[in-house]
């Protein structure tokens, strides 16, 4: 159960709250932490990281002013710090060819004309040459894979059509979800209706081929965590996927129900679609060595469903 595993990456560091003395704010634990260029973390960059979103407590990203209790577990990744505070967004990996970004809630990954900031912006600023080898919904969090330079991005692209690139979503959906796993295999098309503005993906018979696999993970009361791992990735498939099957996502302005969203933003202050990029696995487009990256989980999944955070 995801409770009990937490997030994992080839880069975190775990620190155990050990003392009476380290149970204070987590920007002042973590000040003085030692970095891998024999600096040590001051208590600003700690803070700075903090409010970034790149450290988790128990597996759950924190802010710089939680308490920390006896026995709790800090994770953050020390040797990617001073990346994730040049791009203002938290790195969960990174070689000399690819880059996973974890991406908060309401960071839009392209520009826009109504975009004031976004990840492909920090990325032209910090490390210029760069690319997005995928995407994610603005309003969506989590692994976001990027391509160092021209050859890393067109290697990605070649194992993202070979389907060499295995993307998984957590996702907190309406209704409870009565199959343990099942398998999406609708086909989507693209339409701009109803709405001329933005598109929207419709389950069509003459649609593109789209697969997806559901599997839950927790059930409450009116809801479901479900993770979804992609075969296809068509625009909004899994949106459109679980809406189809009649359990839409939560928070989803767009494909999702409208009363149930009220609920959930009234009782859990749900303001965003929940849909949250968890894990990714895709070969170095150097090496071909497969990489496994998996995010922290995110504050409002682990208010519906507290077993996120791997102690009580």
């Amino acid at each position: 159960m995801l409770g009990n595993s937490g997030p994992s990456s080839p880069w975190l560091v775990t620190r155990l709250v050990a003392t009476e003395d380290e149970t204070g704010r987590l920007d002042a634990f973590l000040n003085g932490s030692e970095l891998p260029d024999g600096t040590t973390l001051s208590r600003y960059k700690s803070r700075e990281l903090c409010t970034l979103g790149a450290v988790a407590v128990e597996g759950v990203r924190a802010d710089a002013t939680t308490r920390l209790r006896l026995g709790q577990t800090v994770e953050w990744a020390p040797a990617l710090a001073e990346l994730a505070l040049q791009l203002h967004i938290p790195v969960a990996f990174a070689d000399e060819a690819a880059l996973v970004l974890n991406k908060p809630a309401g960071l839009a990954v392209h520009k826009g004309p109504l975009v004031p900031h976004s990840v492909a912006d920090a990325l032209a600023q910090v490390l210029p040459g760069s690319g997005l080898a995928q995407r994610i919904d603005r309003e969506a969090s989590g692994l976001l894979l990027i391509g160092r330079d021209t050859e890393a991005l067109r290697s990605l692209g070649i194992a993202m059509e070979a389907g060499a690139i295995e993307r998984e979503y957590l996702a907190i959906v309406h209704g409870e979800v009565r199959a343990d796993q099942q398998t999406i295999d609708l086909p989507l098309r693209v339409t701009d209706e109803p709405r001329g503005d933005q598109p929207k993906t419709i389950v069509d018979p003459s649609g593109q081929r789209s697969v997806s696999h559901v599997t839950v993970e927790h059930r409450r009361k009116g809801a479901s965590l479900v993770r979804v791992r992609l075969e296809t990735g068509r625009t909004h498939q899994i949106r459109a996927h679980l809406k189809a099957i009649g359990h839409p996502l939560l928070g989803d302005p767009r494909y999702g129900d409208a009363a149930a969203n009220d609920r959930a933003r009234a009782t859990f202050g749900v303001h965003r679609t929940m849909l949250h990029g968890a894990r990714l696995r895709f070969p170095q487009p150097a090496t071909g060595a497969i990489v496994v990256v998996e995010a922290m989980h995110e504050p409002d999944f682990a208010r519906l469903f507290p077993a996120l955070r791997r102690r009580g």
